[in-house]
């Protein structure tokens, strides 16, 4: 990839965890969508497979109208995430946080 990140784009829960518990990541992109299928929950299994990972969430703007949609990011982010991202973005948004938080990785 030009920026140097190498995503996998996994599409279930269990392969995931898996994936997680045996590779330590840095940061952890999930949709709503995903929050939504798997509840809030799923937020505190990454955070417990990838102790030392940020998890960034993508939300669109649209689901803010929905109450139920509403309550269920407070609990995501009472949980814990590194950042919420509403669509639509840009894609110097997504990097601007990958990258600030990959160099303070480094230091």
């Amino acid at each position: 990839m030009e920026n140097h990140y190498s995503p996998l784009l996994i599409g279930d829960q269990k392969e995931l965890l898996r994936v997680l518990k045996k590779n330590q990541f840095a940061i952890v992109l999930i949709d709503c969508g995903a929050v939504n299928v798997y509840g809030a929950r799923i937020i505190s299994k990454i955070k417990v497979a990838c102790r030392h990972g940020r998890i960034i969430i993508f939300c669109d703007k649209a689901h803010l109208g929905d109450s139920q949609h509403r309550e269920l990011i407070k609990e995501i982010l009472k949980i814990g995430v590194y950042a919420c991202i509403l669509a639509p973005y840009k894609e110097w948004e997504v990097l601007s946080l990958v990258s600030y938080y990959s160099h303070l990785e480094k230091r």
